[in-house]
């Protein structure tokens, strides 16, 4: 069993979920993120809940599947990043990790 994980700015998440639906992915999940490039942006502590317009808006999607379909879905990232290379600047980010035991 893996645990894949894609990261997509808000603007593509509908793509992943397309992408996760053509993949018979029975279940998944997604949460909203908040992302900084930390060497241009330096949070004010001092203004904590006020909010500018810095930083990216993302939406990290996970799913326990198998290594067949992880190995599908994979390839699709890889397809469809370079087929939008030129339109694109923010490519789908798609990380996969072992899990070694589950109860």
């Amino acid at each position: 069993m893996k645990l894949l994980m894609i990261l997509s700015v808000a603007e593509y998440a509908d793509d992943v979920r397309k992408m996760m639906t053509q993949h018979n992915v029975p279940v998944y999940s997604e949460t909203e993120m908040h992302g900084f490039h930390t060497e241009q942006h330096k949070p004010d502590i001092r203004s904590w809940f006020s909010q500018g317009d810095h930083g990216v808006y993302s939406i990290l999607f996970f799913s326990f599947q198998d290594e067949a379909t992880v190995n599908n879905i994979l390839e699709e990232v890889k397809t469809q990043n370079e087929a939008c290379s030129e339109e694109r600047h923010n490519p789908f980010h798609a990380y996969v990790l072992g899990v070694e035991q589950f109860v």
